[in-house]
């Protein structure tokens, strides 16, 4: 009987900060700044029990529940407290040196790493299996562009109407992955139920658990196209460069006819066709290679979609351009000046470390070895 389920050891190297969110927030209130590097999250409830025992707790709860703009570290001063007293209540402390922490009173709120029972961060698997989806739906895109020629047609008739973000071309991008994915063709449900998803069968688990060491404070940066800066007021916890994230892919091959090349291929092809689409437009970007891919949050757009695969880099900048027409986003962000600058949209999405500046969820997969 011939092994139908194969299982693979992967090994991603960051090659800049990842972002995988938590979906929550540590406000200003809930961090201190140990020094001018360092910023430590303390544990709130075993602070509170030592903030009673030295006859603060009114005062605590007040500057809580308050609309006091004073930061934590701010208001332990006023106290009379030293950061040396704080620092035994310290959970793990982040290195913000290339964050940008805004002066006086006013402080930014954290965006949270996921992170497991134990308190360390990790790589959800369905982080992991949203990018390969991503990538082999883009690869097919480009290697069979008359399988998508009617959907490529009514998406760009439906580009330009105003709905929410979250509905915006919705159902497009379900036909799309219907038409790459959705064939098992199970007898009672219909074609496009997901029940007829062949990613059924490429089943990806969580990667290894990271260290907390490996965690740092980024600040997120937009980078124009003539190469100016600008640092905004989003900080978020980051998986640092060159840190190592180990999971398995288990393909099973009677569901899932993407093999291991197949894989190699589209992750290739992807981006390709992100680098001549898009990147192609920034003369100071650093070219990822052949076996790179975007991962996690606060990447962009354009690493997200398939709408550069199905559309090609000219057509594509018109479609991208209405696709942010449609949201609150087009005059903030003056998208309406992206066919004037050749790309949409005509900022790449970074941060830094160490005093460089990094394409934001940069990394490299190192090895698939079956196993």
């Amino acid at each position: 009987m011939s092994r139908y389920l194969k299982c693979y050891q992967v090994t991603m190297r960051t090659l800049a900060p990842v972002f995988i969110g938590s979906g929550k927030e540590i406000g200003k209130k809930e961090y201190v700044f140990l020094n001018q590097r360092k910023v430590g999250i303390p544990d709130i409830q075993k602070m509170y029990g030592w903030l009673c025992h030295k006859g603060k707790q009114a005062a605590f709860e007040d500057y809580l529940l308050g609309n006091q703009p004073m930061d934590f570290t701010g208001w332990l001063k006023r106290q009379g407290f030293k950061m040396e007293e704080v620092k035994p209540f310290i959970k793990y402390t982040l290195d913000c040196s290339d964050a940008i922490m805004e002066g006086g009173t006013k402080r930014l709120q954290i965006m949270e790493c996921v992170k497991d029972a134990y308190g360390s961060p990790y790589v959800p698997g369905s982080s992991l299996k949203g990018m390969l989806r991503t990538v082999l739906l883009g690869a097919d895109v480009i290697n069979m562009p008359r399988k998508y020629q009617d959907i490529k047609q009514r998406l760009g008739r439906s580009t330009g109407i105003r709905t929410s973000r979250t509905n915006y071309l919705k159902g497009e991008v379900n036909e799309l992955e219907a038409v790459a994915y959705r064939t098992l063709q199970r007898e009672k449900p219909k074609p496009q139920d997901a029940v007829n998803d062949v990613l059924q069968g490429l089943i990806v688990s969580d990667s290894e658990p990271l260290s907390i060491d490996d965690l740092v404070l980024c600040q997120k940066v937009d980078v124009y196209v003539g190469g100016g800066e600008k640092p905004l007021p989003l900080l978020r916890e980051c998986i640092k460069p060159n840190t190592e994230i180990r999971f398995t892919i288990t393909i099973d091959t009677q569901l899932c006819p993407f093999t291991e090349n197949d894989i190699w291929d589209s992750i290739k092809i992807f981006m390709e066709s992100y680098c001549a689409n898009f990147l192609s437009a920034f003369a100071k970007a650093e070219r990822p290679k052949g076996k790179d891919v975007f991962l996690g949050g606060g990447c962009g757009f354009v690493s997200k979609t398939v709408i550069y695969p199905l559309y090609g880099k000219q057509e594509g900048i018109s479609v991208v351009s209405q696709i942010f027409e449609s949201s609150k986003a087009f005059k903030q962000h003056k998208h309406y000046l992206d066919k004037k600058h050749g790309v949409s949209p005509h900022t790449m999405k970074c941060t830094k470390y160490r005093g460089k500046t990094y394409q934001m969820g940069l990394c490299r997969v190192e090895k698939l070895e079956l196993v």
